[in-house]
């Protein structure tokens, strides 16, 4: 990819576009036009060029120039995390917040789920919804940074108005063993029954369904399966496929668990 956008713009042009030297782009191209007067500036690659490197100025040089950014450029943006043209990009107008890349998903999401505060921060602030997309087709960006990122990041998704009923986000927290973002989700409103969300077109997802109580007992999570059976879990529920969280746990053998939930239910 390097090797062809070097031969589109040439050495001096790409040299000046990985600087984020301006005046040598500009220098340049008009060297080229004089030399050639049909000589048209590739803009779309120097565009490409400045993304890559996080060259802002530049940016807005081919953005003066009406150059369009593509779904290629935005994958640019993501992969190389260049968050000051992200950020023009997003103060001129140039791109929606809550573009979906595709096979990667929106800005949001993948700084969220990677605790990239800053670059969240900087969605958030220019109107970026957390409702808007999900992850891997069926989870909620809350349910992905609860499985995979900080609480201090699920915070702040809840104070930029991500929903928190029907997320799956509580579920997601037990099944990955997270008791403080198990906590704090009760803290905020969660329904400690909640089903998670289902796959809308892998039924096989069917398996890994449940409330948190389940998920945290079918990966052993003794701790957090304490935690929800004090706040009220309903040890009876059945998942989608029909079965109790201690049906799950005689599954798995694990005793202790079994224990638990027999003297949460009353049996023997």
């Amino acid at each position: 990819m390097e090797a062809k956008l070097k031969g589109e713009l040439g050495d001096l042009l790409y040299d000046a576009c990985q600087k984020g030297d301006l005046e040598a782009v500009k220098g340049t191209i008009c060297q080229l036009q004089a030399s050639n007067p049909t000589y048209e500036p590739p803009f779309p690659s120097i565009l490409h060029g400045a993304i890559s490197k996080d060259r802002a100025n530049v940016v807005k040089y081919c953005l003066d120039h009406s150059t369009p950014v593509t779904a290629e450029m935005m994958r640019i943006i993501l992969i190389n995390k260049a968050k000051d043209v992200y950020k023009l990009l997003l103060d001129t107008n140039a791109i929606d917040v809550n573009y979906y890349i595709p096979w990667f998903g929106d800005i949001l999401s993948n700084a969220a789920t990677h605790d990239d505060f800053e670059m969240a921060t900087i969605c958030l602030c220019h109107g970026a919804d957390p409702n808007a997309n999900l992850v891997d087709e069926h989870m909620s960006i809350l349910a992905a940074v609860a499985e995979l990122a900080s609480v201090d990041m699920a915070r702040l998704l809840l104070k930029h108005g991500a929903r928190l009923g029907g997320s799956g986000a509580i579920v997601k927290a037990a099944e990955a063993g997270k008791l403080e973002m198990v906590r704090v989700l009760l803290e905020e409103g969660a329904d400690v029954n909640e089903v998670g969300i289902e796959h809308p077109t892998d039924p096989r997802y069917k398996e890994d369904m449940g409330t948190a109580l389940h998920r945290a007992v079918v990966e052993g999570h003794e701790e957090i399966v304490r935690f929800l059976l004090a706040h009220e879990a309903v040890v009876s529920s059945e998942d989608p496929l029909g079965r109790t969280p201690l049906a799950l746990a005689m599954d798995t053998g694990n005793d202790v668990i079994c224990s638990l939930l027999r003297e949460q239910s009353g049996s023997s």
